[in-house]
Parts: C-alpha cells; structure tokens; sequence
C-alpha cells in the first residue's frame, strides 16, 4: 500500500501510536493479548491498514476483530492526538497471517525427502 519515504514514516508513527494506546489506555479484555505487527499507509495518507496478531485460536481472532471494531473511533481520535498529520487516516485491523504462513512453509520444508537426507548427513 505505502509506497513512498512520507507514507512509510506515516505509517511507522501510526503503528507506534495504536501500540501504545493499546497498551497503556483500552481496557477492553478482546484486545489484551494483541500484538500490532505492521501498518500500510495509502500515498495519500488517508488510509491505513493496521496488522496484528492475538493468542488464541480463531474465537480469539474474531474476539480481537470485534474489540478493534468497537474501540476504532476512540483509536483514531487518539490516533489523531498522537500523530501530527493534516488529517487522521481512516484505520482497518486485519489479522496478520504472515506467522501461520511462515509456520506452513517451515513444516512443508522439513517434510521433504532432500532435506530430511540433509539433516542425517553430518557436516564437513
């Protein structure tokens, strides 16, 4: 999404804000154990989409979405307090899959018959 030095910077200080209000000012127990990974910011900076990761299996998932849906009016108020920009982006959570795809490829690698070779041998 964020293609230029202005719009990463953006989206760095924005990651940062929703990190620490997250932390230090929501209350809301859906969004305890909620780890913000990343954020993407449009070029225009109207626009950005905050990833994150949560303990817990899919309930949890669905609980963490439910609580950034109820809390997001008081994130980007504070969003806006925080982060000095001309106008507070419009923000969307979505779940960071980037750990399960990681965990898919590793497992994968492993179970193939020329690796599993390479491991019994030893090295040099």
């Amino acid at each position: 999404m964020s293609t230029t030095f202005r719009a990463d910077r953006a989206a760095e200080a924005v990651r940062e804000a929703v990190a620490r209000i997250l932390k230090g000012e929501v209350a809301d127990p859906r969004l305890r154990l909620v780890t913000i990974t990343s954020c993407e910011m449009s070029r225009d900076l109207q626009h950005a989409r905050i990833f994150y990761t949560v303990l817990g299996e899919e309930e949890a998932q669905e609980q963490a979405q439910a609580g950034f849906n109820s809390a997001m009016p008081f994130l980007r108020s504070r969003v806006g307090q925080e982060v000095p920009m001309r106008t507070v982006p419009e923000l969307s959570f979505r779940f960071d899959r980037s750990t399960e795809n990681a965990m898919r490829i590793e497992e994968l690698l492993s179970s193939l018959p020329e690796l599993q070779k390479d491991k019994d041998e030893p090295s040099p």
